[in-house]
């Protein structure tokens, strides 16, 4: 009888662990990192009678949370490239709305730059108008300078977006390093301590959205490590992450293995490919592959910009009839020495650009070895191209590799591993400036004048000439003669050119010069009127009329004369402002595109980069919502099944019930026996 009265007891009990479990289920379905929980029964014990052994009921195994650690680390690895992508671009949405589109901010100050210098041209005695221009161009410098403070919040933004995710990541490290011992301890019971597994693959799916993992589980709990294997948690010990300025540009922060909490020891950069994966992950890719990318391009931008209008300013005259100067200034590369170099180094490194109309848009990084008596080696950070050297870079004898733009120099003593970092043109937003407030200096005027003879009876009429780097011309001038060719011949000549000089003669339809060695006053160049032809005069260093060149068509005839004679009349010449507004069609980047365009195909540049991002992203939440399907089918509460559990176990319930109200009544049937 007390057997009968054991096996529904038994059922009672079971049918109670199963609504209770069913209730927790229900209960925790929208509660996070749940896994549904079952309960596992088992037969219980035997008893041995003369007939056999008599069932003894059920008794409840465990109640067992559904898991599947493939689904699991696929669902954490997705979700860790997801959060990468999404702070990417996030972040480069940002960007590209702060620059904006192609005709707005910048692109339309330098048009409206350049249409000023128009006006000055047609106008170059205009006080007036030589104001107007000098004021877009502070506007656009005002532009250029809101740019590079944008970069510099950015960047601050950046920074803090690092410090925040490192804490964190410190928060969910000791957490789950203190999981780990709160389920050893609770696991030495014999029974799964489920609530606690939970948690603890919680805080590893939240720890992978900040960061790549690799977890490894044994019998001391999860050993959780970056993926250069670097350790994060090892069973019940935490190490924790630290943010620093980075060794190679201190504006940036970096990420650094701390190691124990309450650690003093110097913590260690992380590299970029030890914090792939997560929200650091995409901060960090963002900062390398995007954001220092973009400024650079943008200060090369400026730094083209500014040196190409004061190379073509240099080559005019004022409104006073001086030569021309600086109408913007720029600083030059950013050079920082490495945190990390060794503290009895006593060296010094500067850099200098090549060529500013086409500086490099990279950054470099100069590193000296003492290996084979001392190496030099630059390193592109984007191409990752190498140049060294074994001379030590110096005043008298730079560092100045083909195709790097930078000439470099050192001094003082270094050690082996320093290094340091060379921005060419990091400092160009900030630093651009208009170089004067004196409307008069903007140089209009050429400083040649090239004229045909008052007397001249031709046809043959030349351009008023133009002068490169380097021009000289002296007064009272140069005059040129024509000799009307010989009998059966088409060909005249010019006579006059200064001796030594080389003349250029290009004829229309040719891209290459025919250059003429003018060895006495007597030497002649061949002129052909049926053609026409530019001349170009250079290498004279009497200082007569050196890299001056001009254009002449028709025919002259023979005896006729052209002058070429500094320009005394600059006030109503308006030339050199003319070149100055063509520069809107001028190249930079060696001539691969304009500069109107530069500006154009650098908001492109950021905004396909944006949009790159946003389709990447769009895919991984995809196979992160896959994956979640997945991964909830097997370990997600389904609230119809846990229906149909609630009323099975009420049934197994109201059974049990019966089992021992049957008891009970054989119990009272054999009490009325005896009485």
């Amino acid at each position: 009888m007390s057997n009968i009265f054991s096996i529904g007891l038994s059922g009672l009990q079971a049918a109670q662990v199963g609504i209770a479990t069913a209730g927790q289920n229900i209960s925790n379905s929208s509660t996070p990192g749940y896994n549904v929980e079952t309960a596992v029964y088992q037969e219980a014990a035997g008893q041995y009678t003369g007939s056999g052994y008599q069932g003894g009921g059920v008794t409840t195994a465990t109640v067992q949370r559904a898991y599947s650690q493939y689904l699991t680390t696929a669902l954490n690895n997705a979700q860790s490239g997801n959060s990468a992508l999404t702070a990417s671009y996030t972040l480069a949405t940002q960007l590209s709305n702060l620059v904006g589109s192609p005709t707005s901010g910048i692109a339309t100050s330098i048009t409206t730059f350049f249409s000023g210098l128009q006006n000055v041209s047609n106008s170059p005695a205009s006080t007036a108008t030589r104001q107007t221009a000098l004021s877009d161009a502070q506007s656009l410098a005002d532009q250029i300078n809101a740019a590079g403070q944008q970069y510099d919040a950015m960047r601050q933004s950046v920074n803090t977006q690092l410090s925040n995710a490192v804490t964190q990541i410190n928060t969910y490290t000791q957490q789950i390093a203190q999981l780990n011992t709160q389920i050893s301890m609770a696991s030495s019971a014999g029974q799964p301590p489920n609530q606690l597994l939970d948690q603890r693959d919680l805080a590893v799916s939240n720890l992978s959205q900040l960061v790549g993992v690799q977890v490894v589980q044994n019998s001391s709990g999860y050993s959780v490590f970056l993926g250069n294997g670097q350790p994060l948690v090892v069973s019940g010990q935490n190490y924790n992450l630290t943010t620093q300025p980075s060794n190679a540009n201190p504006a940036e922060m970096t990420v650094a293995w701390q190691g124990l909490p309450g650690s003093t020891a110097k913590a260690q950069p992380l590299s970029s490919a030890a914090l792939q994966g997560g929200t650091v992950g995409g901060l960090v890719s963002f900062m390398q592959n995007t954001l220092d990318p973009a400024q650079a391009q943008l200060g090369a931008i400026a730094t083209s910009f500014a040196a190409q209008v004061n190379q073509q300013n240099a080559l005019g005259l004022t409104l006073g009839g001086a030569a021309g100067g600086a109408l913007f200034t720029v600083s030059g590369p950013v050079v920082t020495a490495n945190l990390g170099n060794n503290p009895n180094s006593t060296g010094a490194v500067s850099a200098t650009l090549t060529n500013a109309a086409n500086p490099p848009t990279d950054n470099y990084t100069l590193s000296y070895s003492s290996a084979a008596g001392g190496t030099w080696t630059l390193t592109d950070s984007t191409t990752n191209a190498t140049y060294t050297t074994t001379t030590q870079p110096s005043q008298g004898n730079p560092f100045a590799p083909t195709g790097s733009g930078l000439s470099i120099t050192s001094t003082g003593t270094m050690n082996d591993g320093d290094s340091f970092s060379i921005q060419p043109t990091a400092g160009a937003l900030d630093s651009f400036a208009v170089a004067t407030s004196d409307p008069s200096l903007i140089a209009a005027a050429s400083p040649v004048l090239v004229t045909a003879g008052g007397t001249n009876t031709g046809t043959a009429t030349v351009t008023q000439g133009t002068v490169s780097a380097g021009y000289a011309v002296a007064s009272p001038g140069l005059q040129l003669s024509y000799a009307a060719p010989g009998t059966g011949s088409t060909t005249g000549t010019l006579s006059g050119f200064p001796v030594g000089s080389t003349v250029s003669v290009t004829v229309p339809g040719s891209s290459t010069p025919t250059p003429y060695t003018i060895t006495s006053s007597t030497t002649t160049i061949p002129y052909d009127p049926s053609t026409g032809a530019t001349i170009a005069i250079s290498g004279d260093t009497s200082g007569t009329a050196n890299n001056v060149s001009f254009s002449m068509t028709g025919a002259p005839a023979n005896g006729d004369t052209f002058t070429i004679a500094p320009n005394t009349s600059g006030a109503q010449d308006g030339r050199n402002a003319l070149a100055l507004a063509n520069l809107t069609s001028g190249t930079a980047f060696a001539g691969s595109q304009t500069l109107t365009n530069a500006y154009s195909n650098y908001v492109n540049t950021i905004g396909n980069t944006a949009s790159q991002l946003k389709a990447s992203s769009t895919s991984q939440q995809s196979l992160v919502t896959q994956l979640t399907s997945q991964q909830q089918s097997v370990q997600g509460v389904n609230l119809d099944e846990e229906a149909a559990n609630l009323l099975q176990f009420q049934q197994l319930y109201q059974a049990n019930s019966k089992v021992i109200q049957t008891a009970a009544s054989l119990f009272q049937t054999l009490l009325g026996i005896f009485q």
